[in-house]
């Protein structure tokens, strides 16, 4: 998936911590991607999703810490003006009592309610969806502590420039999820606002066992249009006896961008092989199509193979 979860990040600046040195981290990840939609083919590098990031913590008293993260996308294969580009970047505080407060360019809320994504390289989001927990400039988000598995989070958006990642001003998002300890499911839903714009979201996950995972979400989205945009995925994942871990990831849109009868479907098939902890291998199919009024359906398969290295 594309996106490291806001509320991982924050979980994981320990409210305990005096004068420690940033933590470097990152991810860079090379995939080669073939594609071939709408009879047109093309071969390319992507390292979609690949990012360096320093975050750290430091007591002010003794149940509250300064938390923060400065985390910047990287384009391993090629220089587009994407290099070192802001994505989660915020300074707050976080007390153990109350929670964390933080404020900076921030994931959406809704990009911690997603238990189903398995793709990555030129499959990594949604297919045709119009929103996918993009970042937002200008914004403040809350994490209340869990309790019991159970968590609250909100966030606000600032005056801002919408068509550079703001909500519009006074936009606003709320969300809890429920991640029981020792426990075989997860479950989480969201709702965000921003003047006519507004979607909501439900996702949730189940272990049938050690092996098999199930996964699924559902968001409607209103664009201020006639129709409400909605996305249904749903996937698997069985890990094997060797260190491969298989997955099948299907999404339907209804409605692309609003517009009543365009239509979309994706199936990915793939695999993912833990070289380390830390080292995965990848390969991956999937298969696309497009549905529009008045037009001839666009359809396309792709495959690709690629490595990932988290560090």
């Amino acid at each position: 998936m594309k996106k490291l979860l806001l509320a991982t990040a924050v979980a994981a600046l320990s409210v305990s911590a005096a004068h420690a040195a940033p933590t470097v981290y990152g991810k860079a990840l090379v995939t080669v991607d073939y594609s071939d939609f709408d009879d047109e083919s093309s071969t390319q590098l992507n390292s979609i999703g690949s990012r360096i990031g320093f975050k750290g913590a430091e007591a002010l008293t003794a149940n509250t810490d300064v938390v923060y993260q400065l985390e910047y996308a990287v384009d391993i294969d090629a220089d587009e003006g994407k290099n070192f580009r802001s994505r989660d970047t915020y300074l707050g505080l976080s007390n153990k009592q109350y929670g964390t407060l933080v404020a900076g360019r921030l994931s959406a809320i809704d990009d911690n309610i997603n238990y189903v994504s398995q793709t990555v390289g030129q499959y990594d989001g949604f297919n045709a969806a119009s929103w996918d927990g993009d970042r937002v400039n200008n914004a403040m988000a809350y994490f209340s502590p869990a309790y019991n598995g159970l968590q609250f989070m909100g966030m606000y958006g600032l005056d801002g420039d919408e068509d550079k990642g703001g909500l519009r001003d006074g936009g606003f998002g709320v969300g809890v999820k429920y991640e029981p300890a020792n426990q075989p499911f997860r479950a989480g839903a969201t709702h965000i606002k921003s003047g006519d714009f507004n979607t909501t979201r439900l996702s949730g996950a189940y272990d049938l066992n050690n092996q098999i995972g199930l996964g699924a979400l559902y968001q409607i989205t209103d664009l201020d249009t006639s129709d409400k945009e909605n996305l249904a995925a749903v996937s698997a994942t069985y890990k094997t006896a060797t260190p491969w871990t298989a997955y099948a990831q299907a999404e339907m849109t209804s409605n692309v961008g609003g517009v009543d009868g365009d239509d979309a479907q994706r199936l990915v098939l793939g695999g993912k092989y833990a070289f380390k902890a830390n080292a995965t291998g990848h390969v991956y199919a999937g298969y696309s199509n497009l549905e529009q009024k008045g037009q001839d359906d666009q359809d396309g398969f792709g495959i690709g193979t690629g490595i990932e290295y988290k560090f």
